[in-house]
């Protein structure tokens, strides 16, 4: 019996879990690079074609991993929009250290610099921030800072070999937490777009209330757990009297 109220309460709180997940991805579907997160039992499934095991020791402590797949570039014009066309993450110095991101929405600062609505300083290929000193720039392909007709930086877009170590800040950037970065090359960028969130509503809403069935089902053994409990302890009651 004490199995029947594991198990209630395991599938209860993994669904839970899978609800909250859906409700996050839901809420930034309008967010631009966000990228949705999966709960433990979505991973499994999207993995089990090639080992679900494997994907299991993938899975980061909490349960929940990213699902790193690009969104749509949609156009926006602005020449300090960019995006990434295919793998990869803009590097980013933050007051904690290095980050990355899909996000590449920048401004100018004070100094030029092209930096995140937060502040963060886009990075160089080799080090160093990513500064425009003219009006009169544009950016190749290739991550190339063409500067008053010279080139002068190349944007850094780098990679992991395992994303899945990334994990998701409060800011929203992702961390290496010891992953090795390396170069993505040769990057493809493109500029006056933005990255589109990768949910996709439909199916977080379906997720959804899959998980919401299955909550129910956990209550429901949870109560027939109490009524037999109850049962056993009125006939221990009526033994003794």
């Amino acid at each position: 019996m004490d199995n029947l109220m594991t198990l209630a309460t395991d599938l209860i709180s993994l669904e839970t879990r899978r609800v909250e997940t859906a409700g996050q991805n839901i809420a930034n579907v309008a967010t631009p690079g966000y990228k949705r997160q999966i709960a433990f039992d979505d991973v499994l499934a999207a993995g089990s074609a090639t080992g679900g095991s494997a994907v299991a020791n993938a899975l980061p402590p909490t349960g929940i991993a990213t699902d790193f797949a690009a969104g749509k570039l949609i156009h926006t014009g602005n020449p300090l929009d960019l995006s990434i066309n295919g793998q990869g993450f803009f590097e980013v110095a933050t007051s904690s250290g290095l980050a990355y991101t899909r996000l590449g929405s920048f401004q100018r600062d004070a100094d030029g610099r092209l930096v995140t609505g937060k502040g963060a300083a886009l990075q160089a290929m080799g080090g160093g921030d990513v500064v425009v000193r003219s009006n009169n720039w544009h950016v190749e392909r290739d991550g190339t800072l063409v500067d008053d007709g010279n080139p002068s930086v190349v944007i850094r877009v780098a990679t992991f070999p395992d994303p899945s170590r990334l994990t998701r800040g409060d800011d929203g950037l992702f961390h290496a937490n010891g992953a090795q970065a390396v170069d993505v090359d040769p990057p493809q960028l493109v500029q006056g777009f933005v990255e589109s969130s990768n949910v996709s509503v439909g199916n977080d809403m379906m997720q959804m209330m899959e998980a919401m069935r299955r909550i129910e089902s956990g209550q429901k053994l949870v109560h027939a757990y109490d009524d037999m409990i109850g049962t056993v302890l009125q006939r221990l009651g009526d033994i003794q009297a």
